[in-house]
């Protein structure tokens, strides 16, 4: 496959500012250059100094093509791919292609290029971009029915922007350079008002702006720059449990809107486990942040330095905003460290610390928004666990101080401190080191049972013990904790690939929400419920019943406001705290496909479980959605299909009955003006013989799509079907002659439906004699093959199929097929086969002109049980 090609973008605000005449001035300048060029499809509209930059151009002759007696010219992508030059220019990249065409749109023949290894080079405007157009309806008031998909323009290498002041382009439009005539008066009072223009101009260089700080990123991450370019401002706020984060939030809000500048809030989780409290607060403190407009992200880190400034070097960020630490003492000595490591390490980013203030959200605020003291009963125990454990170290090594010397029952309880620190804080552990360095000193140096150390050996191994002790204890400990934080990281990763697995695996709709229930309510152990998207009002269907969680009005009413504005609602958010579920909506790339309720009980669910919520529940919006535009387009392709036959079958029909009505007219016309009616009777007769066939053909038909046939079976003579099926085909087998034969063997009895089978035979007879030139003669055949099937063959020797694999659809002609007929007769003997159970297939023989062969389950005269 060849490598794609480069594609370069002339954007421009509107039509007028030159993007067709700078983009030929580079093509010119590529040629002078040397480089391979080629006018794919250039539009110039009759301006002269356009048309001037084409000289010495190869341009590509353009494909014409027939759209209602209308000869259009498009663009010829097949020639230009075949010429395959370095670089092809092509105009107009939102242009809608004529019915016909390979694709549908320009940018989709723009693709294929690129693909094949061509650079292109081609022209838009502004209003064009998908993302773009609803804006520029509403400033023009003109619709804007030619779009390009964002997504497109994201494969672009290089995008130009051909800027003009708007007074400048309507001076041009006064000058007769971009429209002619009335078209120019009218433009010049809409679309090209001096307002409008601007506000165009200023979405063209915001979007080219955007592209350009896209690049940048991109270009950073690739190169793994850890220098922060300052092309523009982009703050990151550090959020944590504490309650001072609430007005540090509010603040970089304030600053980013004065900065007109996006920012994010990040919170770093590190080896340490949060209490539940603060792990709720951590919550609340992000979905603030959320609501403000930040960009929120959860970090894991080793520590919140690393974290931070991962976090920050990843965005682009410019400026990172702590919160100065509040005066509480020692404590204060210990937080300030990592904000000094932060200042140190941040290279051109600044750090801005703010006094965060405590939130003012009433009297009692103060008190409510304490740092809380550590739970005093849980450091108790920690440090009861400590010296249990201490203890049990020392009375297991007392009775081995006879076979190990004190050195060696040092590096045993060494070993027990390790272990044991698995299962304690890091307070803990340095506790359990201590209380094991002085239990070895005790017990195991001279002289024994005092704190007294003589010998240098024993200090230098006391101190090494409790050094070890530590840093060991410290670090297994920390593992110990990264290891449970990748735990629940793989858990989660596993659930979410469990949710995907269930959605693409599931037969339909009902059962993956089913499924999808059960598996959330396993993994969060809470009650859940779901609704889903009701297409015929645009509300929410009633619970499916597979939920767990009961909902009442009051909670349907929340998840209703969820749904209608696209934002999580009820418990432990800001909007709708009070309700007693959480709601989620299921947000699809373009509609919301339901809600997903979830009562996390007492306290609101942690950060972590929080953020595994909304990724299952955007995972579930995506599937719904995708298996809903599956639905809508197998639905569209039915009814297509359906509008198709009915278009089909009006035009056959109508037809097929001008011409008996127009014989049986002038049959009338020619009665009352005294013509003999003897001389008119056999054409009367034909008339209302091909009216019969057609009526019947078209109940017969409507019979076998409805499923109306059910065969009545009973034993038959075949050779009486075959005989009475030549019979009534004799009109159109008339001049053909006509062997009918029954393999020596076969019972002469068969228990099946006579009248379909009969119906059946007919048609392939007729169907034969209408086919094949008069004189060529019929071969009609029965016998039971090895499976005890019936076989039914009608072969003629004309001058065979087209397709035999489409012979049987409903209203298939062959182009060499002579005039009348409606189509239907091969696919009424197809359904009436069915109908008896059997098969029907179509072939050309070898030796020239085509078989039909009949397959049909029976019981034979040989197969009847005999009683005596």
């Amino acid at each position: 496959m060849p490598d794609s090609g480069k594609l370069k973008v002339f954007l421009g605000m509107c039509p007028g500012v030159g993007k067709t005449y700078a983009m030929l001035q580079a093509a010119g300048e590529l040629r002078r250059q040397g480089v391979d060029v080629v006018a794919g499809v250039i539009e110039t509209h009759g301006r002269r100094e356009t048309e001037a930059l084409l000289e010495g151009l190869e341009i590509l002759p353009q494909k014409k093509m027939k759209h209602r007696d209308t000869e259009l010219a498009e663009f010829d992508i097949d020639a230009l791919i075949a010429r395959h030059p370095k670089v092809a220019l092509v105009d107009e990249l939102a242009h809608t292609n004529a019915p016909g065409s390979r694709h549908p749109k320009r940018w989709q023949d723009v693709a294929e290029l690129l693909d094949s290894g061509i650079d292109v080079h081609t022209t838009v405007n502004i209003q064009h971009l998908e993302s773009r157009s609803d804006v520029v309806s509403a400033i023009t008031k003109a619709p804007v029915r030619e779009t390009v998909p964002d997504s497109f323009l994201d494969r672009a290498d290089e995008i130009e922007l051909v800027d003009l002041t708007p007074r400048d382009l309507q001076r041009r439009l006064e000058e007769g350079k971009v429209y002619l005539g009335e078209r120019a008066a009218a433009a010049s009072l809409n679309f090209f008002k001096e307002s409008h223009l601007t506000a165009l101009r200023q979405l063209a260089l915001r979007y080219t702006a955007e592209r350009v700080g896209v690049d940048l990123r991109e270009f950073q991450v690739q190169h793994r720059s850890r220098s922060t370019w300052r092309t523009s401002e982009r703050l990151l706020v550090a959020v944590g449990p504490s309650p001072f984060s609430i007005s540090l939030i509010r603040r970089a809000r304030a600053m980013a809107g004065a900065l007109d500048a996006p920012w994010s809030a990040v919170a770093v989780t590190t080896d340490e486990i949060l209490a539940p409290d603060d792990q709720n607060r951590l919550t609340e403190n992000l979905s603030l942040a959320r609501q403000l407009g930040a960009e929120t992200a959860t970090v894991e880190a080793s520590s919140l330095v690393e974290g931070l400034l991962s976090a920050a070097r990843e965005r682009g960020v410019t400026q990172i905003i702590i919160g100065k630490s509040p005066q509480h003492g020692w404590r204060d000595f210990f937080l300030r460290p990592p904000a000094l490591r932060l200042l140190q390490r941040s290279g051109d980013i600044d750090v801005v610390a703010m006094e965060p203030g405590l939130p003012s959200n009433g009297p009692d605020a103060h008190s409510k928004h304490q740092p809380r003291s550590p739970d005093r009963s849980a450091v108790f125990s920690n440090l009861v666990r400590a010296a249990a454990i201490a203890l049990g170290l020392s009375l297991f090594s007392y009775p081995l101080f006879g076979l190990l010397t004190a050195q060696d029952l040092a590096m045993l309880m060494l070993c027990g401190v390790i272990v044991g620190s698995l299962f304690l804080t890091p307070a803990g552990t340095f506790v359990l080191a201590v209380f094991t360095g002085l239990a070895w000193n005790f017990l195991f140096t001279e002289p024994r049972f005092s704190i007294s150390i003589r010998s240098s050996t024993d200090i230098t191994m006391f101190v090494a013990l409790l050094v070890a002790s530590l840093s060991m204890g410290w670090l297994s400990n920390r593992l110990h904790r990264r290891g449970l934080a990748v735990a629940r990281q793989q858990m989660h990763t596993t659930r979410l690939l469990e949710i995907n697995t269930i959605l693409t695996g599931a037969a339909d709709t009902d059962e993956a929400v089913g499924s999808c229930l059960r598996a959330v309510g396993s993994l969060f152990n809470l009650p859940c419920a779901l609704q889903l998207r009701d297409d015929s009002n645009h509300e929410l269907k009633p619970p499916h019943p597979s939920g767990t969680l009961p909902l009442d009005a009051k909670e349907r009413g929340v998840a209703l406001w969820s749904f209608e504005k696209k934002q999580p609602a009820g418990r432990g958010t800001g909007t709708l705290p009070e309700a007693k579920a959480l709601h989620l909506p299921l947000q699809g790339r373009s509609f919301v496909m339901g809600v997903l309720s979830i009562d996390p009980g007492k306290d609101p669910l942690p950060l972590s479980e929080r953020d595994l919520l909304a990724a299952i529940a955007a995972q579930l919006g995506l599937g719904l959605e995708r298996n809903h535009l599956l639905h809508a387009i197998h639905r569209a392709e039915f009814l297509e299909r359906g509008d198709q036959l009915r278009r089909s079958l009006l035009d056959h029909v109508s037809h097929e009955l001008r011409t008996p009505v127009s014989v049986l007219g002038s049959a009338m016309d020619a009665l009352e003006s005294g013509v003999p009616s003897a001389s008119l009777i056999p054409e009367m007769r034909g008339a209302q013989k091909r009216l019969r066939r057609v009526v019947d053909q078209l109940v017969e038909s409507t019979r076998i799509e409805s499923g109306a046939i059910q065969p009545k079976l009973e034993w038959c003579d075949l050779l009486e079907i075959l005989e009475q099926s030549t019979h009534q085909a004799e009109d159109a087998t008339a001049g053909h002659p006509l062997d009918v034969a029954i393999t020596n063997g076969t019972p002469p009895l068969v228990w099946l439906d006579a009248d379909l089978l009969l119906a059946a035979i007919e048609n392939l007879l007729t169907n034969a004699g209408h086919h094949t030139p008069t004189g060529t003669p019929i071969h009609l055949s029965a016998f039971i093959n090895h499976d005890l099937q019936l076989e039914i063959h009608v072969r003629d020797e004309g001058p065979g199929l087209e397709d035999p694999a489409r012979v049987f659809d409903r209203f298939h002609r062959g182009e060499a097929s002579r005039p009348g007929g409606l189509g239907l007769g091969l696919s009424i003997v197809r359904g009436l086969i069915r109908g008896l159970g059997g098969t029907s297939e179509a072939r050309n023989t070898p030796g020239g002109g085509a078989e039909f062969i009949l397959k049909i389950p029976v019981r034979t005269a040989h197969q009847i049980p005999i009683t005596l």
